[in-house]
């Protein structure tokens, strides 16, 4: 019984961490465009 349980909570605990890695790359990516005056040009 015991293991059973340590097997579900560790399931639930890679879901999670695979949600959240996968929530933080699209912030990780994310690039807003540079305005116009900041440019060198």
């Amino acid at each position: 019984m015991k293991k059973r349980l340590l097997t579900l909570l560790a399931s639930v605990a890679t879901v999670v961490a695979a949600v959240v890695a996968s929530s933080a790359c699209f912030i990780f990516f994310y690039q807003p465009e540079e305005p116009k005056c900041l440019r060198e040009e």
